[in-house]
Parts: C-alpha cells; structure tokens; sequence
C-alpha cells in the first residue's frame, strides 16, 4: 500500500509562489535504476522507502541519479544491496502520485 511522505512541508519559492515541498524519512525496501534507453541522460533512480513509525506504508521516491553521493552509492542501488539503509528523500509530489526528489541522504 502506498502512503503519503512523512511530511508536508509549505515553503515560499521566488516570486511569492507557493510550493509544496515533501519530506520522507525511512528505510530502503527496494531501488532501481530505470534508464531511457543507451544514453544516462533520461535516466531515473527509484526507491520504495518504508516510512519511519509507518514501515508497511510504502512511499515510491523518484531522483535524479545526479542527487546520489557517488558512482559506487548508484551501483549499490541498481543492484539491491541497500535494502534496509536510511534515507531522507526532499521533494514535490509529482503528476503520478510519487515524491520527485530535489535533495537525498543515504547512510549505510
């Protein structure tokens, strides 16, 4: 079952706009890379994150492969090997109901 983030925050953005902006908090469940074809660029990283306190809500977070710390973090994700790491995902919500991540925090 998917669930809503941890938190929504409201910010002021540039213009006087505002903006919804999302904060999760949780555990790795599962992460993939999707790429849009040969080519990095298009590509995506997905997690499944189980939120703290609500571990069977699963929140889906979608970033930027840009927004992982190094090459070897990346690897790590597209292979399954950081199910049960701690993240903290910052974003929007997105069009499909997912977080679009602007900032994230892996710990291992």
């Amino acid at each position: 079952m998917l669930s809503r983030p941890d938190e929504i925050v409201e910010r002021r953005e540039e213009g006087g706009r505002m903006e919804s902006e999302l904060v999760v908090t949780g555990a790795i469940v599962d992460s993939w890379v999707e790429s849009a074809g040969a080519a990095t660029d298009g590509a995506r990283l997905v997690l499944q994150v189980a939120p703290r306190g609500r571990p069977k809500d699963l929140v889906i977070v979608e970033a930027e492969p840009s927004l992982v710390p190094d090459q070897f973090w990346l690897e790590d994700l597209s292979e399954n090997l950081c199910h049960g790491s701690p993240v903290l995902a910052i974003g929007r919500p997105s069009f499909n109901g997912y977080v679009a991540a602007t900032r994230l925090q892996l710990a291992r």
